[in-house]
């Protein structure tokens, strides 16, 4: 699937593929024991989030061989895989992000291959092998690009119109433009949401701040598009809190569509003290966040 591709050159499908297709969804949803995940996962560097959802499988489903996906934007994910699961080759993880040749990403490109990965473990999805999860490592990183590629799409636009104005200048966008930047970023999550497996979002805090008069943060919130929470039906945050000594990494449950009871309930994932040990969720293993 390419990043430009046409939706008016798709053909025309009758009446009765699309009741199949109807049929076909209606009977995959009633085999299934539960809803898949479509869960969030936030928090500040180096806490865990990455490592918390590739431990999603239980030990019977890693025994079984049930794969993972990870789309990496982060490039983030390769040590943890490495370090923590002996380079499981049931854990595939692609990075999208492709560079020009003077060392500024190549969104155009790395947006294609960011398509063509979800497509191709789509594919495996739909021809019966066993893939327990996707992870989108960076949804921070996927909305900064869909700003620099609106960016660049202005920037190509001005120098049509005989503007002299580089892709790393500041441009003017207007209120309308920003749905370009939209667009692009919820292709791809539209993307992943629609997968037939349990869906993970990572992503970064960002700082917020009282007023332009006294610019001190004063809080933090997501880094994400505003209207990206509404998308999932689990939400999960974790921080690290030290007390006398160790430093424990602890996630909450601070949103659940599918177990309520849940909702407010706090993990400790993650323990040092100079010995590390890990936990995990185990409710989260077994899809019953």
């Amino acid at each position: 699937m390419s990043w430009t591709t046409n939706n008016d050159d798709v053909n025309e499908v009758s009446f009765e593929d699309r009741k199949q297709m109807i049929l076909n969804q209606i009977q995959r949803r009633n085999e299934r024991d539960s809803s898949f995940l479509c869960c969030s996962i936030t928090g500040n560097p180096k806490v865990g989030k990455t490592g918390l959802a590739l431990d999603c499988r239980t030990d019977k489903e890693i025994e079984e061989g049930y794969k993972i996906a990870v789309l990496d934007f982060d490039k983030g994910a390769e040590p943890t895989w490495s370090s923590c699961w002996n380079n499981d080759e049931n854990i595939i993880i692609f990075e999208p992000i492709e560079l020009n040749k003077d060392g500024s990403t190549n969104w155009e490109e790395s947006m294609n291959n960011a398509l063509a990965f979800v497509t191709f473990v789509d594919e495996m999805i739909k021809s019966g092998e066993k893939v327990k999860a996707f992870i989108l490592d960076g949804v921070d990183k996927l909305y900064e690009g869909a700003g620099d590629l609106l960016r660049s799409h202005l920037a190509k636009s001005n120098k049509r119109t005989g503007q002299i104005i580089l892709e790393t200048d500041s441009i003017k966008v207007n209120p309308l433009d920003w749905k370009i930047r939209n667009r692009i970023n919820d292709r791809i999550l539209d993307m992943v949401c629609s997968l037939e497996t349990n869906r993970f979002f990572i992503t970064h805090m960002k700082p917020i701040y009282g007023d332009i008069y006294n610019p001190v943060p004063v809080g933090e919130v997501p880094d994400w598009h505003k209207s990206t929470p509404a998308r999932f039906n689990q939400m999960l945050h974790i921080v690290r809190i030290k007390d006398k000594g160790v430093s424990k990494y602890e996630a909450t449950l601070d949103a659940s569509k599918t177990n309520s009871d849940l909702v407010g309930t706090t993990w400790t994932i993650f323990s040092t003290n100079g010995e590390n040990e890990w936990f995990g969720i185990p409710e989260l293993r077994e899809g019953k966040i």
